[in-house]
């Protein structure tokens, strides 16, 4: 945990403001001890991809082979949306 917090990058809030971007984060680990709810959600979200009112852009998929390339990819954060790993 103490690695983890000390290789996450520290910024200063106003420049993200002054740029209208915001950083969001979720920890699930806090809702360890609520499956239901969470199975509940993943419903909801599984039930949207399929109805077509959810719909994730996929920046960039790789194939297994490529799962070295992709995590560079990833690193160089030159993403925008999701990165998928496909047989």
């Amino acid at each position: 945990m103490v690695k983890a917090a000390w290789q996450t990058p520290w910024f200063h809030p106003f420049g993200l403001l002054n740029k209208n971007k915001g950083v969001f984060g979720l920890n699930l680990g806090h809702m360890w001890h609520e499956p239901e709810k969470v199975a509940e959600w993943m419903k909801v979200l599984l039930d949207g991809v399929s109805e077509g009112w959810v719909r994730p852009h996929v920046d960039r998929s790789f194939q297994f082979t490529e799962a070295g390339a992709a995590h560079q990819y990833l690193e160089q954060r030159k993403n925008i949306g999701k990165v998928v790993l496909v047989p």
